[in-house]
C-alpha cells in the first residue's frame, strides 16, 4: 500500500493507551468491517493491535488479519461456550503479553462475552493491566436491533470502561436514501438513559457501492489502497472515490463525538 494511498487517521499523542475494543451486537454486517477499520488506522499510525476473531460464523477479519500475519490470533477451537470462553481468556493474556492494543469480535456470541465480562469483572482486570476497554456497541435501524444491544448494555456486564454506540447506516433495508433510518431511535428514552451515562453515539455510514466491490471479490483496504482487481483490471473508479469517502466521513463522525482516543 502505498503512503499516498493511505487514508490519514486523526493525531493521537504519542502515548496514546492500549485499548481493547469489544464489538457488541448481533451477528450481522457492519461490526466486523469496522472494527477492521479501527486496525486499519491504528497499524498506518505505527501502533501494534492483535486481531482477535471469534465470530464462528463470518470470518470477515481472519480474512484481513489471518493468524500468520503478525496481527491475527488462531480463531476457537469451535464454538462451544467454554472452548470460547477459554480461547477469549488466553486472547487476552496473548495481547498482555505482547503490550498491545486488541479488539476482539465474537460476532453473534454476545452470550460467551456477558458471562466471562460479568464473571470476570472484565473492565477492572483490564485496567489493572494497563489496558483501557472500550466497548463498541453496534445496532442496525431495526427495534429488535436496539432492543438487543440495549438489554445488554441496561444488563451492566460490561462496565468500567468507555462506550460507544454505533448507529449502522448499512443495514437500512430500505433503497430510499433520502429518510433518517434511526430517526425513531433518536426519540427513544433509552437511548437518552445510554447517552446520560455516557455512551457516545456515532452514525456508521453505509457504503452503498459496497456490493459492487464483493462483486468483485474486493474488501475496502483493497479498493482505498488501489489494489487491481483478480484480473488485473482496476476497480471503477466511481466506486474507489466514494469508499475513500465514506471511510473519512466515518472518521469524521468519530472526530466528531471526540472518541478517536477509544480506539486501538
Amino acid at each position: 500500500m502505498s503512503e499516498k494511498s493511505k487514508p490519514t487517521p486523526t493525531p493521537v499523542p504519542t502515548d496514546h493507551a492500549r485499548r481493547a475494543v469489544w464489538r457488541i451486537g448481533r451477528g450481522r454486517s457492519g461490526g466486523s468491517l469496522a472494527l477492521g477499520i479501527f486496525t486499519f488506522w491504528a497499524l498506518a499510525a505505527g501502533r501494534r493491535v492483535l486481531v482477535a476473531d471469534g465470530d464462528p460464523n463470518n470470518p470477515t477479519l481472519s480474512k484481513l488479519f489471518p493468524a500468520d500475519g503478525g496481527n491475527g490470533v488462531q480463531r476457537p477451537a469451535n464454538a462451544e461456550l467454554e472452548a470460547s470462553k477459554v480461547w477469549l481468556a488466553n486472547t487476552l493474556a496473548q495481547a498482555l503479553t505482547a503490550d498491545a492494543s486488541i479488539v476482539i469480535d465474537m460476532g453473534g456470541g454476545d452470550r460467551v462475552s456477558e458471562e466471562l465480562a460479568a464473571e470476570s469483572d472484565l473492565g477492572a482486570f483490564l485496567k489493572a493491566n494497563g489496558v483501557l476497554p472500550t466497548f463498541a456497541y453496534f445496532t442496525g435501524p431495526e427495534r429488535d436491533d436496539f432492543d438487543h444491544v440495549f438489554r445488554i448494555w441496561d444488563s451492566s456486564s460490561f462496565k468500567d470502561g468507555d462506550q460507544i454506540l454505533l448507529l449502522n447506516e448499512g443495514l437500512y433495508r430500505s433503497p430510499s436514501r433520502s429518510t433518517n433510518p434511526f430517526a425513531w431511535l433518536r426519540k427513544d428514552p433509552r437511548l437518552t438513559k445510554m447517552e446520560e451515562a455516557g455512551v457516545r453515539i456515532v452514525v456508521f455510514p453505509a457504503l452503498t457501492c459496497m456490493k459492487y466491490l464483493e462483486h468483485d471479490n474486493m474488501n475496502v483496504f483493497d479498493v482505498v489502497a488501489g489494489k487491481p482487481k483478480a484480473d488485473g483490471t482496476q476497480v471503477n473508479p466511481l466506486w474507489r472515490h466514494m469508499t475513500i469517502k465514506w471511510l473519512k466521513d466515518f472518521q469524521v463522525n468519530l472526530e466528531e463525538e471526540g472518541v478517536m482516543g477509544w480506539l486501538p
